[in-house]
C-alpha cells in the first residue's frame, strides 16, 4: 500500500516570514500572500492571528531553550577543563532540576534526550576521565608552566640549542609487569566469567629510557628485583642492554649514576654542550652526579614538579604505546605457549619485542614536539587555566644561573577560581552532592545558570 508523501512544514522559513511582512506592511490579504510564497493559507493565517508564534517548530516544548542549552554546553566544557567532568547522569539531574522550576514535576528526561543535545551541540563527546591528582592540577597553572619556557628558551638559546633536535635528550624509568592486564578477548555472549591463566605475584621491571629529539633512542637501562644477577637474563637482549639490580626493582642514586656514566656519557654525540631533561626525582641527582655532568658540559635541566605528564616527551610520546606493546606481547606470548606464564627469563625477548614496536623515530620526535621542546614552541601545551598569579621568588631569581639540577618554577598556591563563573547565581547553585537527587518542584521559575556550579580545587 502506498503511503502518502510528507508534505508536512516543507516550506522555508525565510518564505513564511517574507508572507508575513507582505501581509502585515504591504497589505496583501492572506490567500494572496500564502500563493506567492507557497505557504498553506490556514498556517499562515495561525501566524498572523497570533495563534502559533513565529519561529517556532512542530512538536512538544522543548525543556531547555537554545539560550540555556548553550549555557550548560559552555559549563560542561568549563567543568571539563578545571579537573571535575560531569557525568551523563549528573547533566540529566541539572536538566530536571531546571525543568522541575518550570512547574514540570513529573517529567522523565531519558537518555535519549542526551544524545538528541549532543548532536546539537557538537562540541561536546563522552571521554573515559584520567585521574589526576590535586598536586598535580595546582602545578600545571598557565603561570608555571610559562615560567618554564621562559627558562627552557633562555638555556637553549644561550647554549646553541634551540631547535637543534641531535643535543637534546630526555631521560625516565617506567615499570613493565611480569603480569599485566588483560586485553579483551573473545567469549561467548552472555558469559560472566571470562579469566585468563597468568603467573603469580605483582613482580615488575624497571626500564630506564633515554631518547634524542631527534628520534633516536639509547639502548636501554634494564633493573631486575635481584640481589644477584644471572646470564641468563639477557637472552634475547636488545643489543647495547645495560642492566642493574636491586632488591626491589627500582631505581637507586647509584644505579642512575652508573646508567650515566656507563651507557649515556659512552652512547651521545661528542659535540657539546648537551641537554638533559628529566624529572626531580630525588634518586636523578647528587653531588656526584652534578659533577660529572658539569665536567662533561652537560645541561641537566629538571623539568617542573607534578607536572611531568604534559612536559615530559618521553611520558607523552612512547611510554604509553611501549606498554600497549609489552602487554600485547605477553598475550601473545601466553597463546602461543599455554600453560607457561612469563618470568623474568622471558622478560629481555619479549621485551625486545615491544621495544621495536614503540620506540620509533616519530614516536619519539612527536613526544618532544607535542611538549614543545622541539621545535620549540611555548604554546604546546595547553592547561585549561589561563588566570595569571603570583610567582614567587625561585630558585633561578635567587642564583642568577640559568639552568641548575635542583631548578624548578615555584606559585604560590592560591585558591583557583574562573571569574567567567563566579556570579551570584552560581552561589546560589546546589552542591555535589545534590546533583543525584530528585528535587521537589520550586515556586518560582529559577534558571538553569542557578543549578551550575563550578569547583575551586581547596587552598593548602
Amino acid at each position: 500500500m502506498a503511503t502518502r508523501p510528507c508534505t508536512y512544514s516543507t516550506w522555508p522559513e525565510i518564505s513564511m516570514t517574507n508572507a508575513i511582512k507582505a501581509v502585515e506592511e504591504e497589505g496583501l490579504t492572506v490567500r494572496l500572500a500564502a500563493e506567492l510564497y507557497g505557504i498553506p493559507k490556514s498556517t499562515l493565517y495561525d501566524r498572523i492571528r497570533g495563534n502559533v508564534q513565529h519561529g517556532t517548530k512542530p512538536g512538544p516544548v522543548p525543556y531547555l531553550t537554545k539560550e540555556e542549552e548553550v549555557i550548560l554546553a559552555k559549563f560542561l566544557i568549563k567543568c571539563s577543563q578545571i579537573g571535575f567532568p560531569r557525568t551523563v547522569s549528573e547533566v540529566l539531574a541539572l536538566v530536571r532540576q531546571t525543568i522541575q522550576s518550570k512547574g514540570l514535576s513529573d517529567v522523565s528526561i531519558s537518555y535519549g534526550w542526551w544524545q538528541k543535545f549532543c548532536s546539537r551541540h557538537s562540541e561536546l563527546s563522552l571521554r573515559t576521565a584520567v585521574p589526576l591528582s590535586l598536586s598535580r592540577a595546582m602545578a600545571t597553572d598557565n603561570s608555571v608552566i610559562q615560567k618554564y619556557f621562559d627558562i627552557l628558551e633562555d638555556t637553549l638559546k644561550e647554549n646553541s640549542l634551540f631547535n637543534n633536535p641531535t643535543r637534546i635528550f630526555n631521560c625516565d624509568e617506567t615499570g613493565l609487569p611480569l603480569n599485566p592486564k588483560s586485553l579483551k578477548v573473545v567469549s561467548g555472549r552472555g558469559a560472566k566469567n571470562v579469566s585468563q591463566i597468568t603467573g603469580e605475584g605483582k613482580s615488575q621491571i624497571t626500564v630506564l629510557a633515554c631518547t634524542c629529539a631527534a628520534g633516536v633512542p639509547l639502548p636501554p637501562f634494564v633493573i631486575f628485583d635481584r640481589k644477584t644477577f644471572n646470564d641468563q637474563l639477557m637472552v634475547g637482549e636488545i643489543p647495547g642492554t645495560l642492566y642493574g639490580s636491586s632488591p626491589n626493582g627500582w631505581i637507586s642514586r647509584e644505579l642512575f649514576l652508573y646508567w650515566f656514566r656507563k651507557l649515556f656519557l659512552t652512547s651521545v654525540p661528542r659535540v657539546r654542550p648537551l641537554l638533559l631533561l628529566m624529572d626531580g626525582h630525588s634518586t636523578h641527582y647528587g653531588p656526584d652526579l652534578i659533577k660529572i655532568a658539569a665536567e662533561e658540559q652537560i645541561l641537566i635541566f629538571v623539568l617542573p614538579p607534578n607536572t611531568t605528564h604534559l612536559t615530559q616527551p618521553l611520558d607523552k610520546g612512547c611510554f604509553g604505546p611501549l606498554k600497549t606493546a609489552w602487554k600485547a606481547v605477553c598475550h601473545e606470548f601466553c597463546t602461543k605457549n599455554p600453560g607457561r606464564v612469563v618470568t623474568r627469563y622471558d622478560f629481555s625477548v619479549l621485551f625486545a619485542d615491544a621495544w621495536r614496536r614503540s620506540m620509533t623515530q616519530r614516536n619519539i620526535a612527536s613526544g618532544f614536539e607535542v611538549t614543545g621542546i622541539c621545535p620549540f614552541n611555548r604554546n604546546a601545551i595547553k592547561t585549561g587555566n589561563d588566570k595569571q598569579e603570583t610567582i614567587s621568588r625561585s630558585l633561578l631569581d635567587q642564583t642568577g644561573l640559568a639552568y641548575i639540577p635542583l631548578y624548578s618554577p615555584d606559585i604560590k598556591r592560591t585558591r583557583d577560581h574562573d571569574s567567567s563563573f563566579n556570579s551570584s547565581l552560581l552561589e546560589r547553585s546546589l552542591s555535589e552532592n545534590d546533583l543525584s537527587q530528585a528535587v521537589t518542584p520550586m515556586r518560582r521559575v529559577m534558571p538553569i545558570e542557578s543549578f551550575l556550579k563550578t569547583h575551586s580545587h581547596p587552598k593548602y
